[in-house]
């Protein structure tokens, strides 16, 4: 007599996404970030995009965005925000590092529904608002 286990279907689901998504993608080991520095004037406030890009484990590189998990942050959101894209504006004179931060492990991404528990990897800039 042969014993049959049953797997509940969720389980199957979940092994499926993480063996699809994680086998074989490599790691992110940079996030450079562009312009590495550059100068904007607070009145008026002016903007500066800045560019994330990511070299991975095989020495591949490609832009980094939000679906990949990338984050910016300003040293001092009083001198400079910055948003989701990347823009960073100058409100008061001063010098901030910006920030460019995205999971190691790029696979779960926004919207996937699973937390991607992976170390960071982060890349900054300078920006003086004059």
């Amino acid at each position: 007599m042969r014993n049959l286990y049953v797997v509940p279907l969720p389980l199957v689901l979940l092994a499926t996404l993480l063996m699809g998504c994680g086998a074989g993608h490599p790691t992110l080991t940079k996030i450079t970030v562009a312009p590495a520095i550059a100068t904007a004037s607070s009145s008026p406030q002016t903007a500066v995009g800045f560019t994330a890009t990511g070299t991975f484990a095989n020495n591949q590189s490609r832009a980094l965005n939000v679906a990949d998990g990338l984050t910016w942050q300003s040293s001092n959101i009083t001198l400079v925000s910055i948003d989701s894209l990347g823009n960073a504006t100058c409100k008061m004179p001063g010098i901030v590092t910006l920030t460019a931060s995205a999971p190691a492990t790029l696979q779960f991404t926004v919207g996937s529904g699973v937390n991607n528990t992976s170390a960071t990897v982060s890349g900054t800039a300078m920006l003086t608002c004059t």
